[in-house]
């Protein structure tokens, strides 16, 4: 329940830091590497400044409208007992817009090292404070439980925020008679920031928004089908707060892919290398396939035993089985979530922003419509966010595709390739842990099946995709020297 009621407030939260943070830092690391380049670092300091009012501004506004409507969409998603837990949150949203803008700075002058510690700061603090906090208050009840939580995520954004201010300081400190002479005001460095990042921030809004969506028609459809509100909010809980973080563990590989694709792309576009293009796009599929794969062969084989590991002392038999079961039927968006990510990201690159972000608001509108019907029937109840989404992304990869086909030309033999080493992989699974179980317990069986498994997928990637490459590389080096 406690999952529940952090799932309810927190998509708001996350809807606020897509608006503040998605488009505008981009923007600025792009014009910051722009001036500085050309030599304009007050300009470059200029626009920071710049940056920091209008995300503050924005932020402020954010903060004293959760604050006044915290009861209303409390309310309004089904729970009204969970407004107090808005209160402990809002705090954060202040300093988010200021952080982005900081990150956004550094970045632009190629210092990662400031994103990374205040990254890192951040993650310790609410872990430390949000377990310390929480079971501090839990004695009070779940709500203020959860509360605690949440005011961790304020304290850590508040020491991140430090961190990023005192390392500016110095930064400004040690380059300051280097700065130049301004050749841009404010108004219009606040006029293009605004105009670019715009579009930027809408594409990024519409995932966040369904998660938002998601959290007020749960809930409340869930008690119209007879759940009470406590249950209706557990598996709420269960679904986005148990089996989701799991789902999107292997999804950061594919951002991670993206973000390399994205530059890559673009680069080689301005030079017309489109053979080049096409091998980049098909190996960022293939690698996504293979890894994808791997992880829903590991759920499928190996989920119930995670399950049991992470949440077995404090979930019943009954929540338990649910979280096994939404994570076997859920386990199957891991590839078409990665599939997706590349699949915008390739569009993105040739400039085709109108078409994906078409393409994301065509399928989230047909989940909301599919989960608002399937929500109704009771003996599906919460199995109706998994069907919806997996209809989502369906809809929304055969548009890109459609698209891509267009454009590039993918290689669908290094498909197949990552289909058979796959197989492979599910094969060593099945033998491992029917051979394991027979001899050890279901803990045991699962960590030794489950490593040797792991063992066999970099085997046979090795075997199928490096070792192939490096012949391949080899041999075009020596046509080379022929010729």
């Amino acid at each position: 329940e406690g999952i529940g009621i952090y799932q309810l407030v927190f998509p708001l939260y996350a809807l606020i830091l897509t608006i503040s943070s998605s488009g505008i830092p981009f923007v600025i690391s792009k014009m910051v590497a722009e001036f500085n380049a050309k030599g304009l670092r007050r300009d470059s300091n200029n626009l920071l400044k710049v940056a920091v009012m209008i995300l503050s501004l924005i932020s402020f506004l954010f903060f004293i409208f959760v604050i006044l409507c915290a009861k209303i969409i409390s309310k309004a998603q089904g729970n009204s007992d969970a407004y107090i837990c808005y209160f402990g949150l809002a705090p954060a949203i202040i300093f988010v817009g200021v952080i982005s803008a900081f990150r956004g700075y550094f970045q632009g002058n190629l210092l990662m090292t400031p994103t990374a510690i205040s990254n890192l700061l951040e993650q310790i603090f609410k872990l430390v404070f949000g377990l310390f906090l929480s079971q501090k208050l839990i004695k009070f009840g779940v709500i203020y439980s959860v509360l605690g939580a949440l005011i961790a995520i304020t304290i850590s954004e508040t020491i991140s925020f430090l961190f990023l201010l005192i390392y500016y300081i110095f930064y400004r400190a040690r380059c300051g008679t280097k700065l130049g002479e301004s050749t841009k005001s404010y108004r219009s460095l606040s006029k293009k920031l605004i105009k670019i990042s715009i579009p930027i921030t809408l594409s990024g809004l519409v995932t966040p928004l369904t998660t938002m969506i998601d959290s007020f028609l749960v809930v409340n459809i869930l008690k119209i089908s007879g759940f009470s509100v406590a249950r209706a909010t557990s598996l709420l809980g269960i679904e986005a707060g148990v089996v989701e973080p799991l789902i999107h563990l292997p999804i950061v590989i594919s951002i991670s892919i993206s973000m390399v694709l994205l530059p890559s792309i673009s680069s080689l576009l301005i030079s017309g290398e489109n053979e080049k293009i096409s091998e980049l796009v098909s190996k960022a599929f293939q690698i996504c396939l293979s890894i994808s794969f791997a992880f829903l062969i590991g759920y499928i084989f190996f989920g119930g035993e995670i399950i049991n590991f992470l949440y077995g002392k404090s979930f019943s038999s009954e929540d338990l089985l649910i979280a096994k079961k939404i994570l076997y039927f859920s386990s199957i968006n891991i590839i078409f979530m990665s599939v997706l990510q590349v699949s915008t990201v390739t569009l993105q690159s040739y400039g085709k922003y109108g078409k994906a972000v078409r393409n994301l608001v065509i399928g989230s509108v047909i989940k909301i419509v599919v989960e608002s019907s399937l929500l109704f029937v009771s003996s599906i109840n919460i199995f109706a966010v998994i069907i919806s989404a997996t209809i989502c992304y369906i809809i929304i990869i055969s548009l890109n595709l459609t698209q891509i086909s267009k454009i590039v030309t993918i290689n669908y033999s290094l498909l197949g390739e990552a289909l058979v080493q796959d197989t492979i992989v599910c094969v060593s699974a099945f033998l491992f842990s029917f051979i394991f179980k027979s001899y050890f317990s279901d803990f045991m069986a699962t960590v030794m099946a489950g490593s040797m498994t792991v063992l066999t997928f970099f085997v046979s990637y090795y075997i199928f995709f490096l070792k192939k490459n490096k012949r391949k590389t080899i041999k075009e080096e020596l046509i080379s020297e022929r010729k």
